[in-house]
């Protein structure tokens, strides 16, 4: 029997099915976690609600726009490899071919900590 999904609360806005995305408390009480930017947390979020559970992402610098400058996006991108919340293995073509670039979430920023 299928499990049923609890319905948004009041206060999580008014379409119960909405878009929505999944920070575990683990992650956002690690240290690793709580060391990233503002803005790295907040593209970390638009990504995850973005990839719709998925494992992969096509993200274009363009889609944080509205979020934030290119310059902060590709800092905050950068901050979250270097922290290992996502890897970035088409670095070097997506920007020699001016292409969305394809992400991977990752589990290196609690692995590298040795946290289990």
């Amino acid at each position: 029997m299928p499990r049923l999904k609890a319905p948004f609360k009041y206060y999580e806005g008014k379409h119960q099915k909405g878009k929505h995305i999944r920070l575990t408390g683990h992650m956002m009480e690690h240290p690793t976690y709580l060391k990233l930017s503002a803005s790295a947390k907040e593209l970390y979020s638009y990504m995850k609600l973005h990839a719709k559970g998925g494992y992969t992402i096509q993200y274009a610098a363009s889609m944080a726009n509205d979020l934030m400058s290119a310059k902060t996006f590709r800092k905050a991108r950068d901050e979250l490899v270097a922290a290992g919340f996502i890897r970035y293995p088409n670095c070097y073509r997506a920007r020699d071919k001016r292409e969305p670039g394809e992400y991977e979430f990752s589990d290196r920023w609690w692995r590298d900590a040795n946290d289990n």
